[in-house]
């Protein structure tokens, strides 16, 4: 089949969620199929993996917008009622490379990866030809109106409206895309019921998988954190990972070390904020772009995923059970995930309930050693990337 994929950013490389997604799914499909990639680049950093990309599609077409100049198209965006973040990600140049490509070539499937790409069919001169006789598919991952509904609740007013707009707005266009689409993909079956105006009967199931090689509990790292160490990995200028952080720093970690003193914890990711960087002392390692998460996965005692705005399936669970950690998470962040708490994960539900938790791990090694080898087992049986993406292919050749 010809497949043309549409993805928001660059399915390369896999160093955060939703890249670590869509690459999985590119290359599964450039294995079997002709794919031929779209996508918009926001971090000007990502310009040097287009050739990986072209590696592996037959044709990568991308465009380049710079975020701090999409502020004006935000503003469009309002004034015209239109949601901010479609039109943040729509680019008339890339529009033209698409569609130019399209007058030479027939496509069976269109897979738009996140909402907003489905602007690039809706406003293609193919929109009526070509791409409607292809397969329409659409991976949302996350329904991205909802998630603007829980920014509102945890924001200051001033910020509130906007994002309450944003919520309202996506939620029209999810619909539009629900009924224009052939079939819908969301990350889990709990984030279906978030889904505006009600069931839908081809919207479906795709978790996330783990790359059970990658990471591996035999992965020997190349410099391993002070024990006992408490490890957090994420991308740290994103809202709901700073908000976690700054969560856990201020009101749980203090209560570990009253009780473990050479308690470390290390924030792992890029990007971190002032925030963020502002939480670094004797006892709080932030780390800023790593390399490698394996090196401080490999040497944690225990990880941690405090987020209080979470859906669907986290990569950063996933990655740490693979590599046999025990990890502690809140019910937002295990919400969506098929593993049983207490024994594949634990589950925290206050700041009383984190602290005990992670002191008693960090005191049991052998208890933390159960639960870390259960987490293993857990994702070797529901969370291999090819039992995932041999779901989509079922999917994706039949229409409805």
């Amino acid at each position: 089949m010809r497949i043309l994929f549409l993805t928001h950013r660059p399915p390369f490389p896999p160093n955060k969620g939703d890249k670590i997604r869509s690459f999985n799914i590119l290359t599964h499909l450039a294995s079997r199929h002709d794919v031929y990639v779209a996508s918009l680049i926001d971090d000007a950093t990502d310009l040097k993996h287009a050739g990986q990309i072209r590696d592996v599609a037959r044709a990568y077409l991308y465009e380049r917008i710079d975020s701090p100049g999409r502020r004006l198209v935000a503003l469009r965006a309002m004034a015209h009622g239109r949601p901010i973040t479609v039109d943040y990600f729509y680019s008339r140049q890339l529009q033209t490379a698409i569609d130019a490509m399209l007058d030479k070539l027939d496509v069976d499937v269109v897979l738009c990866y996140s909402s907003p790409m489905a602007d690039y069919v809706f406003r293609s001169r193919h929109a009526h030809g070509k791409l409607a006789r292809a397969a329409k598919l659409m991976d949302l991952i996350d329904v991205d109106s909802y998630k603007w509904v829980q920014y509102a609740e945890a924001a200051p007013f001033w910020k509130a409206w906007i994002y309450r707009y944003e919520a309202r707005t996506l939620a029209a266009y999810e619909r539009r895309i629900a009924r224009d689409f052939d079939r819908l993909f969301l990350v889990s079956e709990q984030e279906r019921s978030y889904f505006p105006g009600g069931p839908v009967e081809h919207l479906h199931a795709f978790s996330n998988g783990v790359d059970l090689t990658y990471f591996s509990p035999n992965y020997t790292s190349r410099q391993r954190p002070a024990a006992p160490a408490l490890v957090f990995t994420g991308v740290m200028d994103y809202w709901p990972n700073v908000e976690g952080v700054k969560w856990f720093a201020r009101d749980i970690f203090p209560r570990i070390q009253a009780s473990v003193p050479d308690v470390r914890l290390y924030v792992v990711g890029s990007r971190p904020t002032a925030e963020v960087r502002n939480l670094a002392s004797d006892s709080i390692i932030v780390t800023g772009f790593t390399e490698d998460v394996r090196d401080y996965l490999a040497g944690a005692s225990v990880c941690i995923v405090p987020l209080r705005i979470a859906r669907g399936v986290q990569n950063k669970i996933l990655e740490a059970m693979a590599m046999a950690k025990p990890v502690i998470t809140t019910p937002q962040a295990f919400e969506g995930l098929q593993a049983t708490p207490g024994e594949d994960i634990v589950v925290a539900h206050n700041e009383d309930g984190f602290a005990a938790a992670a002191i008693e791990l960090l005191r049991d090694r052998e208890r933390a050693r159960r639960v870390g080898e259960r987490a293993r087992h857990c994702v070797e049986r529901h969370y291999s990337w090819s039992d995932r993406l041999a779901l989509l292919e079922t999917w994706m050749s039949r229409r409805q």
